[in-house]
């Protein structure tokens, strides 16, 4: 039996008129100019995250009432997770509602941007020049795997649950080596494995972009496209720091 929701024709399997699909038609199967804004509109906010967690880091830096939340917050490890992924899970929930997704989206880029700034800062006072070089650095990978994603056109979407099983074990192993074994050598080989699993989800998050997501989720795209950035930064940052 034929269900309601199969928007197929039994007869000659093209679209009826009289039944419709469930799920919304991705970018890749609308028009050239549909799959171009929602691809404008991803990269143009990904880019505006970057910089809205720049400017909240820069006052972060020369506020000193700022600064000290700051270090209070990353005081607690548990905190910090929590507050990360609180508003990262929130954001990626409004991400369908126009305006609150766009104040969430950079709501949560701010945060960033606020709570390492003092980790930015403690690095830069201890290798002058080593943020800019990770920044460069982080652009070059993040550019040449997009590229790659897009150039060729695969399908990553087999990855994801190799990365999501990779990130739980990058997870649980952080707070080990947080509470239990305080290693700074752990510390500094887990940074490549966070480059590396990160570096997988920007093929996989462009992936996406380009195969699965709908006209109206640019937003989600763009926050998944920052925590990619941000952490490949964070992790080129601890590489060029080394064990210190």
């Amino acid at each position: 039996m034929n269900s309601p929701f199969n928007n197929q024709n039994p007869m000659n399997g093209s679209p009826s008129p009289f039944e419709y699909s469930s799920q919304p038609m991705t970018v890749a199967e609308s028009s050239v100019d549909v799959r171009l804004d929602f691809i404008r509109k991803t990269y143009s906010l990904f880019l505006a995250g970057i910089l809205m967690a720049l400017v909240a880091g820069t006052i972060c830096l020369n506020s000193a009432p700022v600064f000290n939340a700051a270090i209070s917050v990353l005081r607690s490890p548990l905190l910090s997770i929590a507050l990360l992924f609180g508003l990262a899970m929130g954001a990626q929930a409004v991400s369908r509602i126009e305006g609150l997704n766009y104040a969430a989206l950079f709501g949560f880029t701010a945060f960033m941007g606020f709570l390492f700034a003092p980790v930015l800062a403690m690095y830069e006072s201890r290798v002058p020049g080593i943020v800019s070089q990770a920044a460069i650095l982080t652009f070059i990978a993040f550019g040449s795997l997009t590229a790659y994603a897009f150039i060729s056109k695969k399908d990553f979407s087999f990855m994801g649950g190799m990365l999501t099983v990779g990130l739980i074990m990058l997870i649980a192993g952080g707070l080990a080596n947080v509470f239990l074994f305080k290693s700074s050598g752990a510390s500094y080989w887990m940074a490549w494995v966070t480059l590396l699993l990160f570096s997988g989800y920007v093929l996989y998050d462009t992936s996406q972009i380009i195969h699965r997501y709908d006209a109206k989720g640019y937003v989600a795209a763009a926050l998944a496209l920052f925590i990619d950035f941000f952490n490949m930064f964070m992790a080129i940052l601890r590489i060029l720091g080394g064990r210190r």
